[in-house]
């Protein structure tokens, strides 16, 4: 499905799988723009049972925002109308949702940046999936709510 917004639902699957119920309706929002790696990123969150949206640009990040709330934001580093102001961004209009940046033009003072804007988990490309699913069960609860923090950092990068 695709809103007015460009927003793209990545399709789930009805087939009764068994990792589905703790995570239903737990939402994620990926955004790429790359194509492959986003559909990469989306169909392994899919397979974990997670609802996902998909967009290209930090435009429609802040569309799917406030259309959609996701419970946690996946994001690229370099895309159009990306870069750390998008992290910037998503804290301010969502202080609570956990945000993964990717990027494959890090390095350990991008990897700094990143969390100083506000991210949460940080990934160097390529990204290893194990791990980037690791880190978003880490960022929410058996009920898909964003964990407390203690405004710790995670220890990713690749």
């Amino acid at each position: 499905m695709v809103s007015q917004s460009g927003v793209r639902e990545t399709d789930m699957s009805s087939d009764g799988d068994s990792k589905k119920p703790k995570e239903e309706g737990v939402s994620i929002l990926v955004a790429d723009d790359d194509p492959a790696m986003r559909n990469l990123v989306s169909d392994e969150l899919k397979d974990e049972g997670y609802r996902v949206f998909q967009v290209s640009d930090g435009l429609e990040v802040m569309h799917c925002l406030r259309d959609v709330s996701p419970d946690l934001v996946i994001t690229d580093l370099r895309m159009p109308h990306g870069g750390m102001d998008v992290v910037a961004r998503i804290k301010a209009v969502a202080p609570k949702t956990p945000v993964i940046l990717m990027t494959a033009f890090g390095d350990k003072e991008t990897e700094s940046l990143a969390y100083k804007w506000g991210a949460s988990a940080y990934f160097n490309k390529p990204v290893r999936m194990a791990e980037l699913k690791e880190a978003v069960k880490n960022l929410l609860d058996n009920d898909g709510h964003v964990k407390p923090t203690d405004g710790g950092k995670d220890d990713h990068g690749g």
